[in-house]
């Protein structure tokens, strides 16, 4: 019976983490002020999806899809719409989910309390990056 409580003990403590940081899910898209979803974007409302994507993959889509030849990729992107001109400009941003994991802390600080140098140093969290684009129409 011991033996079966230290095996679901190491078991839960071995899995143990706690969210510090979770990203938003967006299943398709999201019509959101820039400054609700992140702090570094503009006020006004933009158009934000997940990007699978690699890095720059969106920007060089841009850059071909509208021959910019790398000038003013990011800001003022002309496009005619209802014989309409319209300008958009994106962000590329990224929001890490980021978790402090138990078992590292746990390990150290027995470390510690034998007077042992501590092994785990800079495991004690863990961040994982979720991308996003969000873009903004303007005329």
């Amino acid at each position: 019976m011991r033996r079966v409580f230290l095996l679901l003990t190491f078991i839960t403590l071995h899995h143990a983490c706690i969210p510090t940081r979770i990203a938003p899910s967006i299943q398709d898209y999201k019509i959101t002020k820039g400054k609700t979803f992140k702090r570094s974007l503009p006020e006004r409302y933009m158009f934000v999806f997940r990007d699978p994507k690699a890095a720059n993959e969106f920007y060089n889509y841009i850059n071909t899809k509208f021959e910019l030849n790398h000038i003013d990729v990011y800001d003022n992107v002309p496009f005619l719409l209802d014989q309409n001109q319209y300008f958009f400009s994106f962000y590329e941003v990224t929001i890490p989910n980021k978790t402090l994991n138990l078992v590292p802390l746990a390990v150290d600080a027995l470390l510690l309390s034998a007077d042992l140098d501590p092994v785990m140093d800079g495991h004690y969290e863990t961040r994982k990056g979720n991308w996003y684009v969000a873009i903004e129409v303007y005329s």
